[in-house]
């Protein structure tokens, strides 16, 4: 967790235990449940925990906000930003029921309260959040129109995606590069949308 501190100072030692043990169950259950890939799995802080702490670093959400992270996987990265934020509630959704299943159980293992884990496809879902958030589901113009159909109004999009990003109206790029100045994130984004 040495990295983490050096750019997230501000967490208490009980985040960052929470933040390493959220890793270590990713870690153990990937063994037999692919939720993500095996090939990063080495690679979990630099390549999952930093993109969805980004979130956190550049729009951290207000005390009684209500979050939906579409596509959740292994958790990410909607597991990292409710330890973060005890005060938010986070709802998780995954079409896939092993995956959603594996992230409730890491969230009752965390402790977590402000939680909520959903099996279901988000088309399915007819709930508003005054956020939804994600990272690599679907191409960005796809994602965008799941989440603007489950934003409450003045509501925000957060996004995490690779590549080259053409801007759109009312969309800001944030670099992860410029968060972090740290190689593994050098062609990461963070798309940020008011519709």
């Amino acid at each position: 967790m040495h990295r983490v501190k050096r750019f997230f100072p501000e967490f208490s030692e009980a985040v960052f235990d929470q933040l390493a043990s959220f890793c270590a169950l990713v870690h153990a259950k990937n063994e037999d449940l692919n939720l993500i890939s095996r090939k990063d799995i080495d690679r979990i802080i630099e390549g999952h925990l930093f993109p969805s702490l980004a979130i956190y670093k550049k729009h951290p959400f207000e005390i009684g906000a209500t979050v939906l992270d579409i596509g959740t996987g292994g958790g990410f990265p909607g597991l990292p930003l409710a330890v973060t934020m005890p005060n938010v509630h986070f709802t998780l959704i995954d079409a896939t029921a092993k995956k959603i299943k594996a992230v409730e159980t890491f969230a009752a293992t965390l402790g977590l309260k402000n939680v909520t884990c959903i099996h279901d496809r988000v088309e399915n879902l007819h709930a508003r959040y005054h956020y939804v958030i994600g990272r690599a589901v679907a191409r960005s113009d796809c994602f965008f129109s799941w989440a603007k159909a489950h934003l409450k109004p003045h509501g925000r999009i957060l996004y995490l995606s690779g590549g080259e990003i053409a801007p759109e109206n009312k969309m800001t790029v944030v670099d992860l590069f410029m968060l972090y100045d740290q190689q593994f994130c050098a062609t990461k984004k963070l798309l940020i949308v008011t519709p």
